[in-house]
């Protein structure tokens, strides 16, 4: 088959789609769907939120900087923060730094997260987004219930109690991934569940949007996509046409906006200008940038591609997370999870798992992490008290030859 490339698109689309998309010109503002005023500590989280996803990103780029990489900053921080009401004196703090809350009190981060729950999944009716939070522990594990209610009342977490031996427990905390991920992501715990494992907190996201202003599938077309090794790959390239879209540009990429629905949903996307790569882009993300960034859009004609694509994201969080600040959270013997259970206790596992796909209608995308925590079977140092009766022996350590051999009965005789 042919290829058709961006330039003929170009011209097809004053023919055919030309006027496709007028209606943008008059697209207004969406009004503002969380007041700050009123939701201080939803900002305030949001935020943070908002710089430690661009941190770990940063930090999950670094470590493999030619691999796909998706991951909901909202579904981490939300796991994480769950398990920091449990977390007390350095862990805690370690933590909450990792997570840009350092400026933040826990009861402020959890209100934070209250507000967020509430909130965001009502923003757009015609977008559909369900948070959702669970803790698993094992059967006969002491959790405190100071930990569980917190978890309950703030972020509205189902709290299960589970005979992990039993293989049907695996089974009842995949069901729960599936159903609140739409079936997008089937399991989190991919195998037996471990002995010393003695809790899971779970955080699962799924949002599925329709594009304001779709893409006809009539004119999408295979179309070359230039990979970071200057070789070229085929893929399903729609296209917008020609039409006013939100958009602005600097001297390092082009950026455009795509709403979904009535507005409160979009897509940002960040496309390096020639000379520069994505490792440019991904350098200046930060919470300033990120501010002035989504206030420079303004709408202007142009013509718009985009290829289809679907991405499925698996990946232990506990290098990037330990190499953010994290890592006394994961020490045996160093992590303090006691506001959990009076038991020596360490985070033994971040799993994320994170799946999208775009098409012309518009984004369905699911994200699901994992906090597992584990009981540390701490070494057992041994003492040897020397405070009754014993033999010694001084000898030569290399025959092994015994120069002087003794008991001792009574230090204080003669």
């Amino acid at each position: 088959m042919n290829k058709i490339t961006p330039l003929f698109l170009l011209a097809i689309s004053f023919l055919f789609v030309q006027c496709n998309n007028e209606d943008a010109i008059q697209d207004p503002a969406p009004s503002p769907g969380i007041n700050c005023e009123d939701n201080a500590e939803a900002c305030l989280v949001s935020a943070a939120n908002t710089e430690f996803g661009f941190n770990l990103f940063r930090q999950l780029h670094q470590d493999a900087p030619d691999d796909n990489i998706f991951i909901s900053p909202l579904s981490v921080a939300t796991a994480l923060s769950m398990a920091v009401n449990g977390a007390e004196g350095q862990t805690r703090a370690d933590m909450m730094a990792t997570l840009e809350q350092n400026g933040l009190s826990l009861e402020q981060a959890n209100e934070g997260f209250k507000q967020l729950l509430a909130l965001l999944p009502v923003l757009d009716p015609e977008v559909q987004l369900l948070l959702a939070n669970s803790i698993w522990y094992r059967q006969g594990f002491p959790a405190k219930d100071a930990f569980l209610a917190v978890n309950r009342d703030y972020f509205g977490s189902e709290v299960s109690e589970l005979d992990f031996a039993d293989p049907q427990a695996r089974v009842a905390i995949n069901s729960w991934v599936k159903d609140n991920t739409n079936s997008l992501i089937e399991s989190i715990v991919d195998g037996p569940i471990a002995s010393n494992v003695v809790m899971y907190l779970i955080n699962a996201v799924y949002f599925k949007g329709a594009w304001r202003h779709p893409f006809d599938p009539d004119f999408t077309h295979p179309s070359e996509f230039m990979l970071k090794n200057e070789t070229v790959a085929e893929v399903d390239m729609m296209n917008w046409g020609q039409g006013f879209l939100p958009y602005f540009e600097t001297e390092v990429f082009q950026a455009i906006d795509l709403a979904y629905a009535d507005s409160a949903f979009t897509m940002s996307v960040f496309l390096p200008k020639t000379g520069y790569t994505v490792d440019d882009v991904i350098s200046e993300m930060n919470n300033a940038n990120w501010a002035s960034w989504t206030q420079s859009f303004t709408y202007q004609e142009l013509f718009f591609f985009f290829p289809k694509f679907k991405m499925q994201y698996e990946k232990s969080l506990v290098k990037a997370l330990t190499d953010l600040g994290m890592g006394i959270a994961f020490a045996p013997g160093l992590a303090d999870f006691t506001g959990i259970a009076d038991a020596a206790l360490n985070i033994d596992e971040v799993k994320h798992k994170a799946v999208i796909e775009v098409n012309e209608e518009g984004s369905e995308a699911a994200a699901v992490t994992s906090v597992v925590i584990v009981e540390t079977s701490l070494p057992q140092i041994p003492a040897m008290n020397v405070n009754k009766p014993f033999v010694f022996a001084i000898r030569d350590a290399q025959t092994n030859g015994i120069l002087f051999l003794g008991k001792m009965m009574d230090p204080n005789a003669d």
